[in-house]
Parts: structure tokens; sequence; C-alpha cells
């Protein structure tokens, strides 16, 4: 904001310059940046005409910022066959402690930060359904380092999930092989026992799925992908409640890959070949 507006009194910004502005950025960075600018700007002179500081929130006079929406692309269960199967082949990756990771987040649709976070005393094995808790995320603050936020990323996001089977035996596995403490008694500490980044973990995989070929998948396509299994298998509700969403809306447009049903024209489309 300070090249284009920061040394513009409030009371000398107009609508207009407000939209070069945003013109600007949309060019520069993309629309969703735009967007992102509009509405932080919104809220600033929001704040400033309640202190009289302006005559208005006069951003909201701004024509709005439009962002194409990209269609959800999530992995099938064959490619995540596929790529379960690379990722053990693979001994570097195995090395990185790739496989497990992708394997929490493919059983649960949590965000990485919230797998990351995932402490022992989240996990309950014994129970007749198993299931972990997801009550925090890996953060970094300035100063302090990596740490564990005590939520997540919203209200809705603190919630108890039943684990696949897949996911009990690596938790299993992992229960017995982890004989030295970690720090915050995570599930999946660092090689050095410390919290792991998520920004190191996004390097690593990347590594990985190149070489499987999968170039476009990220840490978000799993938690696509299991939105869209949990919907086309029973609903959006479902989905929205596995991810933590507090609404359904957010899931639908945003989390689940669509194949759209065309209508039942044989018996007009049938004219074509008589």
């Amino acid at each position: 904001m300070l090249p284009g507006l920061g040394s513009v009194r409030v009371r000398e910004v107009t609508v207009g310059r407000v939209e070069a502005f945003l013109l600007t950025i949309g060019t520069r960075r993309g629309q969703a940046s735009a967007r992102l600018a509009r509405t932080v700007l919104s809220g600033m002179f929001a704040l400033a005409a309640r202190h009289d500081a302006a005559p208005r929130n006069i951003v909201r006079d701004t024509a709005a910022v439009r962002v194409a929406s990209k269609e959800v692309r999530a992995l099938t269960v064959t490619e995540v066959r596929a790529l379960r199967a690379g990722l053990r082949a693979d001994k570097r990756a195995v090395r990185g402690d790739v496989p497990d990771v992708v394997d929490a987040m493919l059983a649960t649709g949590a965000r990485i930060g919230e797998i990351l976070a995932l402490r022992w005393k989240d996990v309950d094995l014994a129970a007749t359904v198993p299931t972990v808790t997801i009550s925090g995320t890996v953060v970094r603050v300035t100063g302090q380092g990596m740490t564990i936020q005590d939520h997540p990323k919203s209200a809705a996001g603190r919630r108890r999930l039943t684990i696949p089977t897949f996911l009990v035996e690596v938790l299993l596995r992992r229960q017995v092989d982890q004989t030295e403490a970690t720090a915050f008694d995570v599930v999946f500490p660092s090689a050095a026992g410390t919290l792991r980044d998520p920004k190191n973990f996004r390097d690593q995989w990347r590594q990985a799925r190149d070489k499987l070929g999968m170039t476009w998948v990220v840490p978000h396509t799993f938690r696509k992908s299991v939105a869209t299994v949990l919907a086309e298998g029973d609903s959006s509700r479902t989905a929205a409640d596995q991810l933590g969403h507090s609404g359904t809306a957010v899931t639908e447009r945003h989390y689940v890959a669509r194949t759209h049903e065309g209508p039942d024209a044989r018996a007009l489309l049938d004219d074509f070949g008589s």
C-alpha cells in the first residue's frame, strides 16, 4: 500500500485514486491481490469514517474486483494409490518422513500446519473407533521461532476426527518407533526432534512429487481430495465438518471437484444416427 497510497492523506483519497491503485495491483500482482487490497482498504476507511477522519467509506464506491474462479482439481482414488506407492519407493522421501505426513493429510483432510501440530495427547488409538483431535496449528512467531498456536484457523476448525485403518497403522508404528521425546510431544517432528516447519515440508514434498510427475499436486490438494470423496460418497455437510468449515458454501466452491452431469438426451440425439 505504501508506494501507491502511503503518502496520501485520508481526506485526499478519492474513489478514482483508489480504483487506479487497485488496477495497478491487479496488473502487477493479480486480481486476488487486488481484491485483498480492496478488503484491507475498506476496513481502514470504515474505521476512519467511524472516527470522523473521513466523510464515508469511499472504498465501497469502487468497482468490485472480480477474480476468475478456478476449477477444483482433486486426486482420484487411483492417483492416490499410485502416489502413496511411489512415495514409499522413494528412499529420499522416506528419509524425509514425507509418506507418513501425506497419509495423515489424506486420512483427515487437515491442513499441513494442523498435521504438524498433532500431539500424542490428541491421538486416541485405544478407543473402539480411533480418533485424532485437531486442536492447533504450527506457526512461526517473530523472535520466538516455530510454536504451536493453541487453536486451528477458525472456531469450527477444532474437531475430533475418526481415522481410517491405514492411518491407525501409521500411528501405531510411529508410537512404537518414537522412543525419544520431541518438542511439544508432536507426532511428526523434524529430524532433530523439533517442530517441523510447514515450509520445509513443502520443499520436501515438491522434490518427491516432481519425481512422480505430479507437479500440480500441493499439500492443499489432499484436503480437496478428501472433501471430494466425502461430498460424493455422503454429502457436502460431511465434507465441511471434516475440513472444519462452519458452512458448506466454501467447501462446495473451493474444495469439491465436480463432474457436471448432462441431461439424458439419448432419445433426441439418436436422430443423428438414424
